[in-house]
């Protein structure tokens, strides 16, 4: 397993790190139960993973909780990272509120301290912009419960290159989690350039975009879980089956080098320059093995130009 620095924090980082959004269940996801998801939490341990990314609306404290749980006779050796800034008053997709105030930053870093069974968090980063409070607001508190001990490092997720630079002027944040895959490159024109610049890691989730570079869905699935409410990505439509075109191109080039679709998508994707990590969410350890094969090998010049060409056509 490789390991890097997560911008200047200190904080060294497997390179494959487990995005805990699927484990969490209800209201996105479904998965197969408490043993299988502490068997894969487990597996991706003894795999040499030792970042585990999780936040307190993934299944409304349950991913928080059973990562604390399965992880607790290792918390010295792992990397804790959650996140802050949405509510619920109901356990509802629709309830879902985004929230970076004070008073509610101070409630939920307790109550994230008391899931995950910790005295601290490593990284912990606020989920979604709340444009409604004042960055200063927000980084303030931050600082103030960094100052406590109760976080080691901050973080941005889903934010813009003109919100960091915002919120930079308040204090300082080591990392962003964005939504970067070889079908939603989005960030490479500015964001990690300004990331590059200021010494920020990038950690990518879905980097399978969310499952379709396994390889499994064709033009005409059909999803009945928060893909097909049109939240975010792009699940349906002339898009998605122009997506899904290039995804079987991808899926056959790497059946002639003998290696899975999403094993292809993760090598590209920790390869890419000025990344630090990328979060794979899985439902069992059986997945992770798997996953982990796109490691410890390399693609030649010639063929990541051939998949550059294949996802760059519109």
């Amino acid at each position: 397993m490789e390991y890097r620095v997560l911008g200047d924090s200190g904080l060294k980082v497997s390179v494959i790190g487990f995005g805990a959004w699927g484990i969490g269940g209800a209201p996105f996801w479904t998965n197969e139960g408490h043993t299988s998801s502490a068997r894969a939490i487990m597996k991706s341990y003894e795999l040499g993973i030792n970042f585990f990314d999780t936040a307190p609306v993934y299944g409304f404290g349950h991913s928080e909780e059973i990562l604390g749980k399965t992880l607790k006779p290792v918390r010295d050796k792992v990397i804790y990272a959650t996140k802050c800034g949405l509510r619920w008053e109901k356990k509802s997709l629709g309830a879902i509120t985004k929230n970076a105030t004070r008073q509610s930053i101070l409630e939920e870093i307790d109550q994230s301290l008391q899931r995950l069974d910790t005295d601290y968090i490593d990284l912990y980063q606020i989920h979604w912009p709340d444009v409604e409070t004042s960055q200063d607001e927000t980084m303030d508190t931050l600082l103030e419960i960094q100052k406590q001990g109760k976080i080691r490092a901050i973080g941005v997720s889903n934010y813009s290159t003109e919100q960091m630079k915002d919120i930079m002027k308040s204090g300082k944040i080591v990392s962003l989690q964005p939504d970067y895959s070889l079908l939603n490159r989005s960030i490479e024109k500015d964001i990690v350039p300004y990331c590059a610049e200021n010494k920020m890691g990038i950690i990518a989730y879905s980097p399978l975009a969310s499952g379709l570079l396994t390889g499994k869905y064709g033009k005409d699935a059909k999803f009945e879980d928060w893909r097909g409410k049109g939240i975010i990505g792009c699940f349906s439509g002339p898009q998605f089956e122009r997506n899904m075109g290039k995804v079987v191109r991808l899926k056959a080039m790497g059946e002639s080098m003998g290696k899975t679709c999403a094993q292809m998508a993760i090598n590209w994707i920790v390869s890419q320059p000025h990344l630090t990590t990328a979060l794979l969410g899985v439902k069992n350890a059986k997945q992770m093995e798997e996953n982990i094969k796109a490691l410890d090998w390399q693609l030649e010049p010639k063929q990541k130009e051939e998949i550059d060409n294949i996802f760059a056509e519109k």
